[in-house]
């Protein structure tokens, strides 16, 4: 083997991984296109165990509770919600993660604590873009909010349905 057979197929590795890379940007691209919903919404989503979660969704102007499990997706109730604030619902299929960002962050950060032979500081850490105690406070406060409001439609819900389950029963 010479030289060139070499540069060959380094060549070709180099352009396969080239490829491999245009790839995946390009499906995830298309899938965020394709996920993300124009009209349809996830505003709130709370976990009941592993497998059991109710998601609020916004359709339009109206909102509806669905409830989702491994095996089925069933269809709760409509909401009204006359106080609901539109704060840019984010739909966390659409958000997407920079990688690149995120691997230059540790990347440096492993580089300085090398070169320096220190740990950061965790007031350094705190700076880098989380969030604040006021802003963990208030998402607190809204998802407390959020949560008092879906046990008071579960509840409203409950008692539909123990209504009708006598109904039956005469």
């Amino acid at each position: 083997m010479g030289i060139g057979d070499y540069l060959f197929a380094i060549f070709a590795s180099i352009l396969v991984f080239g490829l491999l890379i245009l790839t995946t940007r390009i499906l995830s691209y298309k899938s965020k296109k394709i996920l993300k919903g124009n009209y349809m919404q996830i505003v709130e989503t709370v976990s009941l165990g592993v497998t059991n979660r109710i998601h609020l969704v916004k359709i339009g102007d109206e909102f509806f509770l669905i409830s989702a499990t491994n095996k089925n997706i069933e269809f709760l109730t409509k909401v009204n919600l006359n106080d609901y604030k539109d704060e840019g619902v984010k739909n966390p299929i659409s958000e997407v993660i920079d990688f690149k960002a995120v691997l230059k962050k540790y990347v440096s950060s492993f580089g300085s604590q090398a070169k320096n032979g220190t740990e950061k500081d965790l007031n350094d850490i705190s700076k880098q873009g989380y969030k604040s105690n006021d802003e963990i406070q208030n998402s607190d406060v809204t998802f407390k909010d959020n949560l008092e409001k879906l046990k008071k439609i579960t509840n409203t819900i409950n008692g539909q349905r123990s209504e009708n389950e006598q109904k039956k029963e005469y």
